[in-house]
């Protein structure tokens, strides 16, 4: 089904416009797109997503800093994260059809296409509910691919059974290779980190319990029981960062709601200004915040200039170090 978007948008591009494309796999990321407008031939590393986030942003700007040419191709991309990348002059070109590149000196725009909905293909189960609780894991403790399945099993809090079906997903997409009968090596963790996110923001969390609350006092008063309860969002990421003024406020715990109420002083409230979320990860990972991969995350689904910075200083002090 991915390559088949490839393939769709292509078709659909050069139904509107005297353009040649040509995509071929190789390379890093998820190919090359030649272009050719007029006289003009020019080469984009190709990065392929189904649905877009605002984080795909970041990911193209570092790819666009180490190569001369980058086009995301999706099936449909948000209307404020086009904006967003015609800001920075980041090539796109979804599945109807609709495009942009400029370069040098060509300008090309089309956005008047009505959306594609493509039929889904069957998931990989290491990308299900499930296997993103274990991708998790894997990705803040690389070394846990190569324990048994049992004690992987028993550190993610998952059942055992799934453990081989996530391993068997990693393998089949290229991000585990097997070194021998017991080890493996890990291939494009960093890839494979930003298709976490979107997993995380798609199918994970949407998934997890919520509950809404009111705070009483200012979130800094607060006392969280350590390891149990810690914040997310941003007040996870000033206190990562120093740099952020948190407006809103999560906190994951699995906590009841009398030790919420009891605890922290908080009240049932349905638009209270604090979301408590329920926490799915092995709690020896808590330190004052939740681990910075999900903070990252919940900051770029937030969205916002200062969001966005914060969250690119967390990757690139206390995540990428680590991919």
């Amino acid at each position: 089904m991915e390559n088949e978007i490839i393939h769709i948008a292509v078709e659909n591009v050069q139904k509107q416009l005297p353009i040649q494309l040509l995509y071929k796999k190789k390379g890093q990321y998820d190919g090359v797109l030649i272009v050719q407008y007029n006289q003009l031939k020019f080469d984009f590393y190709v990065k392929l997503k189904r649905e877009v986030r605002q984080y795909v942003i970041g990911e193209l700007e570092d790819i666009q800093q180490n190569y001369k040419g980058v086009v995301l191709i999706a099936e449909r991309i948000p209307a404020k994260v086009k904006v967003a990348l015609r800001e920075r002059k980041l090539a796109y070109i979804e599945a109807n059809g609709n495009m942009y590149i400029e370069k040098d000196n060509i300008f090309l725009l089309i956005d008047a296409n009505k959306p594609l909905q493509l039929a889904k293909d069957k998931g990989n189960r290491a990308f299900t509910k499930t296997g993103l609780k274990v991708l998790f894991h894997l990705l803040i403790k690389p070394e846990l691919i190569n324990k048994t399945q049992r004690e992987i099993a028993e550190y993610t809090q998952v059942g055992l059974g799934n453990i081989p079906q996530v391993i068997e997903g990693l393998k089949e997409t290229g991000y585990l290779l097997r070194l021998n009968k017991k080890e493996y090596a890990w291939e494009n963790r960093k890839d494979l980190f930003f298709r976490w996110i979107e997993g995380y923001q798609t199918t994970l969390k949407p998934t997890l319990k919520k509950r809404r609350y009111q705070m009483r006092k200012n979130w800094q008063e607060i006392t969280l029981n350590d390891g149990i309860a810690v914040w997310g969002g941003e007040p996870a990421g000033d206190l990562l960062t120093n740099y952020l003024r948190p407006e809103k406020f999560i906190l994951f715990t699995n906590e009841d709601q009398a030790n919420l109420i009891r605890n922290y002083n908080l009240q049932p409230k349905k638009d209270g200004d604090l979301e408590v979320i329920e926490m799915f990860w092995n709690q020896d990972l808590n330190q004052k915040t939740a681990p910075p991969i999900i903070v990252y995350a919940d900051l770029m689904m937030e969205g916002g200039k200062r969001n966005e910075e914060t969250a690119e200083m967390i990757y690139n002090e206390q995540i990428q170090p680590n991919l």
